[in-house]
Parts: C-alpha cells; sequence; structure tokens
C-alpha cells in the first residue's frame, strides 16, 4: 500500500508542474464490510466471519495534444474480505483521437467485450457486486472505436480470452480478434452485439493435453448481446453471452449460456435503487489427465438487491444483499455446490489531485 501512495503522490506532484489543461490525477477510495455464509463458491468471504475491504484506485492521465492522451489506472486492495492484499497496474495506454468519431487505444487495455466494463467503478456500478460472466480484465493489445450517425462499431485485438477462472483453467495470453457494432435509437436506447475467437486455455495445461496437441488447439467462440434503456428516472440494462469451447477428450463442443439484467431507479436527487439477476449456464472445464477433461454444464443463479444515497456528487453510500443458487453442478464425484447470501455496505469517495494543486483546474 506504501507503494501505491508514493507513486500517486509521485504522479500529482508532476501533474501540478503541468498546464492544468494537459494531466489530471483521480483516486477513487471504497472502504466496504461484508457478511457472508462459510460455503458459498461465489459470495463467501473470510471464512463466513465479519470482513472488511479497502480499495484505492488511482488515475494519472497526460494530454499533451488534443489528439493524444496517455493513461495509467492503478489499484491496490486489501482486508480480511479479499485472499490477500495486493497491487496492480490495471491500465496502462495510449489513446489517439485523430477525429471526433475515431478513437484509437494501445496497451493495456480494458477487455473490450461486455458493456459492464465501463461501470465497473463503485462511483458507477448501481449495486456492490459484479455480474458473474466475465470479470474485468485488463489484456495487452489495441483497440479502433468509432461513431458514424446512430451507429457505432470497435474492432481489437486482445492477447487473453473472456473467461471466469472460477470454471476454466487460467488463460495464457495469445493474440485474438474482437469486433462489435452497436445501433442507438436517441439518448435512450442502445443495443449492440460483440463477437470473439481463439484459444481460451494456458501453459498450466500443458501436462494434461493429449500427447501431439498443445494448448492452442482448443478454441472459444463467444457472441455477447448487450442492451440499455433509459425513461424518465428508470434505467433498464441487460447482456446475454453465447459461447461454445472445445474441450481436450471430450467429442463434442460444449455451449454455455448467461445473461443478466438490470434496473435503476432515482427516487430523490440523492437516492436511487437498484436490482440485478443473472442466469448463467457455464461450461465447466477441468483437467485430470491426458485421458481425461471433465466438460459439463454448470448452472448458477444470484439476485442483487441494494440502495444507494449521494451525500455529495463525489460521495457516495450504498447497502445491498445478494443470494446464490446451483440447481446444476454435474463434476463426477462432486457434491452440488451449496447456496449462500451476502450483506455488504459500501462507502465511496471520488477526488481529484489536480484540483488542490496551485494553478490547477479542470482537466
Amino acid at each position: 500500500m506504501t507503494r501505491v501512495w508514493v507513486l500517486t503522490v509521485t504522479c500529482a506532484l508532476a501533474a501540478g508542474s503541468l498546464h492544468a489543461q494537459t494531466a489530471a490525477v483521480e483516486f477513487l477510495v471504497d472502504g466496504e464490510v461484508w457478511k457472508t455464509d462459510s460455503a458459498s463458491q461465489l459470495l463467501s468471504r473470510n471464512g463466513g466471519e465479519l470482513a472488511v475491504l479497502g480499495r484505492l484506485r488511482s488515475w494519472v492521465a497526460f494530454r499533451p495534444s488534443r489528439a493524444v492522451e496517455f493513461l495509467a489506472h492503478v489499484m491496490a486492495e486489501g482486508g480480511s474480505a479479499e485472499d490477500e492484499s495486493y497491487i496492480t497496474v490495471e491500465q496502462l495506454e495510449i489513446q489517439a483521437r485523430p477525429s471526433n468519431a475515431l478513437t484509437i487505444e494501445g496497451g493495456k487495455i480494458l477487455q473490450p467485450i461486455g458493456a459492464f466494463g465501463t461501470r465497473r467503478f463503485s462511483n458507477t456500478n448501481p449495486l456492490i457486486g459484479e455480474p458473474d460472466a466475465y470479470p474485468p480484465q485488463y489484456p495487452w493489445g489495441a483497440v479502433v472505436t468509432g461513431r458514424w450517425s446512430r451507429f457505432d462499431y470497435h474492432v481489437a485485438m486482445s492477447s487473453l480470452p473472456a473467461v471466469n477462472e472460477r470454471y476454466t483453467p487460467p488463460p495464457d495470453h495469445y493474440l485474438r480478434p474482437i469486433a462489435g457494432v452497436g445501433v442507438s435509437f436517441g439518448p435512450a436506447f442502445r443495443i449492440g452485439a460483440t463477437a470473439t475467437h481463439g484459444p481460451y486455455l494456458g501453459d498450466t495445461v500443458n501436462a494434461q493435453l493429449p500427447a501431439g496437441s498443445s494448448w492452442q488447439d482448443y478454441k472459444q467462440t463467444l457472441i455477447a448481446a448487450d442492451l440499455r434503456f433509459s425513461k424518465g428516472y428508470v434505467e433498464a440494462r441487460g447482456e446475454v453471452t453465447w459461447s461454445t469451447y472445445d474441450v481436450p477428450t471430450v467429442a463434442d463442443p460444449q455451449r454455455g449460456l448467461g445473461w443478466y439484467a438490470e434496473l435503476r431507479g432515482t427516487l430523490s436527487p440523492r437516492v436511487f435503487i437498484a436490482g440485478r439477476y443473472e442466469y448463467y449456464r457455464y461450461v465447466f472445464v477441468l483437467p485430470i489427465n491426458p485421458g481425461f477433461w471433465v466438460g459439463r454444464a454448470t448452472t448458477q443463479m444470484n439476485g442483487e438487491l441494494g440502495m444507494g444515497y449521494r451525500f455529495t456528487a463525489a460521495t457516495l453510500l450504498k447497502a445491498s444483499v445478494r443470494r446464490d443458487h446451483w440447481p446444476e453442478h454435474t463434476i463426477p464425484g462432486a457434491p452440488p455446490f451449496p447456496d449462500g447470501y451476502a450483506v455488504a455496505i459500501q462507502f465511496s469517495v471520488l477526488a481529484s489531485a489536480t484540483d488542490l494543486l496551485p494553478g490547477a483546474g479542470p482537466y
């Protein structure tokens, strides 16, 4: 944690020596308290005992010209609600905007699959939990985005597949293509789709692969669709994902399906309520030996309800309750996964360091 504070303070001081329109340093600080059951594969924290979590995010952006920007995003997290404390550089990229309708990003980028990734932070996520389908990832790669009239698109090369490592082995870096399109009908309604295809395994499974094969031989195909609709004080969002996996020693491709629906309602300028329901039929992939791999369906459902209160535009308090249910988990010889619950409280503060520096102004 000390190294992160040194890094962010150093960046803030460096930013203060630059013109106010060329640099920005922001912090997002989260504090959480959790109480969960002791057995849920998805929700359990700290063995079911009361748990706390602290998280610090820092963004440093430098814009040498109107068309070019450098961005670094660092996160530190620790507490009894996590297995270990850690510091990581999540994003490290350069962005170029040749025109208002075209953006090119390269480096360590946010995985450009699905619509939740851009809302993953505590001040933009209406709940405390995140959809379980594909947690936000930060592969190396490049993405080009653009908009023409009501249509938008993105094409990318990413070094990682979109997977949840609870259900498949850890992946390794291997460039794979991603492409997506969207259409907006005014500011209140948008629908989009994204597709990708490529290897999803990694070097950790080499000893369990059939003779003469490599992990790059086994591919994942993923197609995702997302929707956003707002009306007055109510906003609805949803995503659905279809996936296909080649699994060693399993004759037929294994197919998955998952979706979530989210609803948020604003009761007053300071108070909102939100709910999210998720259903996933995962492909569970587990290597046993070169002659036998598990490739079976695992079904999981969960729902979360919560409420938020904004003290100021930068200070937010949220509380939520979440439950999960595992009706189908067919690993040979393994018992069913138990259902569970989680209750959480989260307090978040967003601050801009450059606003506090002498001579600094809005970014």
